[in-house]
């Protein structure tokens, strides 16, 4: 079989162009993550705190389940979350070793006011005044 020149101007011996296949496959996919990303992104506007620090996605979605629990009304302990002792209406759930969420109790309810990584969360107390 001797080689032919296709409409694009490549040459091969088959029936379509294989390397303008591989580039719209690969167009494609770089298309399709990228709406994705651009989507994830978007989720970010929706959180009630900024939730960017976490930068791994597993703990993104972690603290977004958290969030959404107890905007439910799910308890804080389901958590793992612990009142503090200087301050009763000020509550601590971990997210892992690094990060830990800050809830406060108020009248209408429990809201998530922050989230702090561990050298922030040991060095001042959240909820604490300045």
């Amino acid at each position: 079989m001797r080689k032919k020149t296709f409409p694009c101007g490549h040459k091969g011996k088959g029936k379509y162009c294989h390397r303008c296949e591989q580039e719209n496959k690969r167009s494609e996919i770089e298309k399709s993550s990228k709406e994705a990303d651009d989507q994830w992104k978007k989720l970010f506007e929706t959180d009630p705190i900024n939730l960017r620090p976490l930068l791994r996605r597993n703990l993104i979605e972690k603290a977004r389940k958290i969030i959404s629990g107890i905007e439910k009304g799910i308890h804080y302990s389901k958590y793992k979350g612990k009142i503090m002792r200087y301050n009763r209406n000020v509550i601590s759930i971990p997210i892992n070793h690094d990060f830990r969420l800050i809830l406060h109790r108020t009248k209408n309810g429990i809201i998530v006011k922050d989230l702090m990584d561990h050298e922030s969360y040991n060095i001042k107390k959240p909820g604490e005044k300045a």
